[in-house]
């Protein structure tokens, strides 16, 4: 019977009585204690990562805002560049205008005699 018995009695018995039982407490309550350092640690691993996520969603808010402005501001300059070549290729019109009626008239004051050009020396002095 008594073989019996001990058939039945877990390993762990003969541990339990032999431990004393402030060794579980401390034990127990050293789990406690870490369990609630590590729950206190995720708080505030998420407290940062919230606090992190919402700097980031700013800082991403005016990166978007700084492109648009940028954009606005390319758009203008890209106007005031393709307003300046069409006033650019107006006024080279001009003055290609104004350079062959400048030759045209004193051709015509050399054919009547009052107007007489330098001739260029071939030497390259001049």
């Amino acid at each position: 019977m008594e073989v019996e018995e001990e058939e039945r009695r877990s390993p762990h018995d003969h541990v339990d009585r032999c431990v004393p039982e402030s060794f579980f407490d401390r034990v127990t309550q050293g789990l406690r204690d870490d369990l609630e350092h590590e729950r206190n640690r995720r708080l505030q691993m998420v407290d940062t990562a919230s606090k992190h996520r919402a700097e980031f969603a700013f800082a991403q808010l005016e990166n978007e805002r700084s492109l648009t402005s940028l954009r606005d501001e390319l758009r203008v300059a890209r106007g005031i560049v393709d307003r300046s070549r069409a006033e650019l290729t107006a006024l080279q019109t001009l003055v290609d205008a104004h350079h062959r009626e400048h030759k045209a008239l004193c051709e015509m004051l050399e054919r009547k005699g009052v107007l007489h050009r330098k001739k260029q020396r071939t030497d390259g002095t001049a």
